[in-house]
This record gives C-alpha cells, structure tokens and sequence, in this order.
C-alpha cells in the first residue's frame, strides 16, 4: 500500500501555524479533582454523565467514578490494593466497568457495576500487561458489548526485576526499560469470562481495538518488520496490514465511523524525536500525513470524526491542540507550558476531559476566549513511580 505524505508546502504550513499559534487562543480549564492523589486515565461513561478514572494514593490504587461535573465523587473498588483501568472500562450500554486488578503480582481482568457491586473475574493469570509498562496492553469491549478483546503476556521479566530492585535500593532507580520483554499475543472471550480463544500466535500483537460498528480487530504488529496497524476478524482469521511506515506506529485510533485510523508514526533515527499525525482509510489506501516537527501523539476523534484532538511537544512545550480530520485548521487549546497525558472527547462533542497526572480538567470547547489556567508540573513520572514501588513490594 503506498502511502501519500505531505509535500514540502505542506509541511511548512503546519510548522508555521504551530510555531504562530497564540497562546491566548487557549480555551477556560475547569479542575475537576483537586486531592492528594494522582487522578489519570479519565473515560467518559457513553451517555456522557459520568467519568471513571483511577487514583492512586501512594499505596493503592482504585477506580473512581464521578458526574460530568466533577460531583458525587464516590470510590467504587473498596480501596482495594491495586485496581485500575488504563484503558476505557465503560461497555458500549454503560451498565458495567472492565478493569485490571493485581492478586499474587499477576494482572487479571474483571468486571463489575459502575456503583462497585456484581464483581467478575475475567482472567486468572492473564498477565494482561507485563508488569512496568502498560503502553499497548490492556484490553476492549466490542461493539455489541458480549465479547472482550484482551492481551496475555505469558512470560517473565525476572532480570529486569532484580536490576530493579538493585537499584532502588541504592536510591537510584534507572532501570534499562529496552529490555523489558514486550511479547504478547491476542486473545478474545465473552463477557462472562467464559469461551476464551487465542486470535495472534506470534507473540508480537498488542494495543487491540474493536471495531465499531464492526467485526473487526485491530492490533499493532512488528511482523513486517516494522511497527504497523493489523486488522483481522473477530475469529483471528483474515489478518491483513494496513499500515506501511517508514518509522513505527506507536498508537492509533479507530475512527468513530469504524472507517479509518488517525494514528501516529515514530520517525527514523535520522529524524528522531519527531512522532507525527497521520490518517488512512481502513484498507490502507489514501494514507495522510497531517502534522510534522515536533512530537505530536494521542490523536483523539471527535464525535462525529470531523475533528482530532492530539497533544503536542516542542522542546519543553507541550500543549493541548485540535484540528479538523485533514490537518486544517490548527487551534491551540492549552498553553505550551501545561504538562498532561491524555485526553477523551465528551460523547456529545463539547468537552474535553484530560489529567495531568495528578487532577482532572474539563476544557468546554464552546468557550475558547478565556485564558487557560498555568501550568501543571506533575506527570507520567510520578504515576510509574508509584506503580515501580508497589510492584517491588508486591513481587518481592
């Protein structure tokens, strides 16, 4: 499939609008949490009145849900030891939340209400993630809310482990994440845990999504050599590659019409750091490139997939930016000194939820006058330290 980049006009163009954009274009923030825990992974419940997100507190983790407007915050996994949801927990009917919780150090999945009641488990020794990282693990509901899509990663990082704990113990911990293995295969069931299949045997299949409005899975996948998007049926046959990069694909995201993929690609070493935006159809035909230069990740649809929201570096700016599915029309909505890691689009198009790391913010799109609030200076770090410690404690 070959793929149709930028010409150098192009590129210029969106250089320029992001080197130029005003900062005072930045839309109202409202904080919605405010605590002494670290509040991420923020998804909105489907009818748009409620957000899930987890909280860590320094020794436990748990999921929390509360009202679009920050109210009737209520804890609803019992201050549990470890329990989270890196990943969208809301079935397509709203009714139930999918989630990760640790027993014995292994990563199983199961399911419960949105008040805490009616838990399931799911997986017993799944290792749905592979202990540090859970970039591209996790797992999915499918469109009709009766099958989940989910990874197992059957091995272990037991070297990894020790050179960890190493050197935590003489207050240095810099531990050679590259080494970490990273294998791990696919595998779907139905709701109630039961009718477990393996999709993907080659060990290098992760990040899966369904489809919607479909039948179909899609998956990163390092088998050509490359990191690409993969797509196949719901039974794991028909396994075709979609994308064909000069970089790795990092992260991708169907869109709402289940018709294309906004997605971003990690370039060479000969241009590294730089990550950009790119669309494509679902067949890989017509592939885009949409932004260039800085590291841009996180391409969010809208609603309706007329617009993507992504968040963007430069040097030691990030920020909060939208533009329209084909690259136009570039708005800053955070100022470059804010620091956060990701976002979701409200159901109804008008908001937008994100963390920082540590609280939650609301942007109302509607309002892009107001000035955004300063920065925010607590990140991922904080959150992988506290998931590094409780592994340690757990494992050892």
């Amino acid at each position: 499939m070959k793929k149709s980049g930028m010409n150098r006009k192009s590129v210029c163009v969106v250089l320029l609008l992001i080197a130029c954009a005003p900062p005072v274009a930045a839309a109202s923030i409202i904080q919605l949490t405010n605590d002494s825990a670290l509040d991420s992974y923020p998804f909105w419940s489907p009818d748009g009145k409620e957000i899930a997100f987890t909280s860590f507190d320094g020794s436990h983790a748990g999921i929390r849900v509360m009202e679009h407007d920050g109210q009737n915050l209520r804890q609803v996994t019992d201050n549990r030891s470890w329990e989270f949801a890196p990943f969208d927990p809301w079935s397509p009917d709203g009714k139930t939340l999918l989630f990760l919780s640790v027993s014995a150090g292994e990563f199983d999945l199961w399911t419960m209400s949105p008040d805490g009641t009616g838990r399931v488990r799911l997986t017993e020794g799944g290792r749905i993630i592979p202990g540090l990282t859970l970039s591209g693990y996790g797992a999915d509901w499918s469109a009709d809310g009766k099958q989940i899509v989910y990874t197992s990663c059957l091995f272990d990082n037991a070297a990894i482990w020790k050179s960890f704990v190493d050197t935590v113990a003489k207050g240095s911990p810099a531990v050679n994440y590259s080494a970490i293995r990273k294998e791990a295969d696919l595998w779907a069931m139905d709701t109630d845990g039961s009718n477990k299949r393996q999709l993907t045997t080659g060990g290098d299949a992760r990040f899966s999504q369904w489809q919607p409005h479909g039948n179909n899975i899609a998956y990163l996948s390092d088998t050509s050599g490359n990191r690409e998007i993969w797509i196949m049926s719901d039974d794991g046959t028909g396994k075709m590659q979609v994308t064909c990069s000069e970089g790795n694909v990092s992260e991708y995201m169907w869109s709402p019409d289940g018709g294309a993929f906004a997605y971003v690609v990690a370039a060479p070493p000969d241009k590294f750091p730089e990550f950009s935006i790119w669309v494509t159809t679902v067949d890989g035909s017509g592939s885009k490139q949409l932004t260039s230069g800085n590291w841009d990740q996180s391409p969010v649809w809208s609603p309706d997939g007329s617009r993507l929201a992504f968040r963007s570096e430069s040097g030691n700016q990030t920020g909060l930016w939208v533009m329209k599915s084909d690259g136009s029309d570039l708005t800053a909505l955070t100022p470059g000194n804010m620091r956060y890691f990701m976002q979701q689009w409200s159901p109804d198009g008008k908001t937008i939820v994100m963390s920082d790391g540590d609280d939650l913010y609301l942007i109302p799109l509607e309002d892009q006058t107001a000035s955004a609030s300063p920065g925010f200076e607590v990140g991922i770090a904080a959150v992988a330290l506290f998931f590094a410690g409780y592994l340690i404690k757990r494992r050892f």
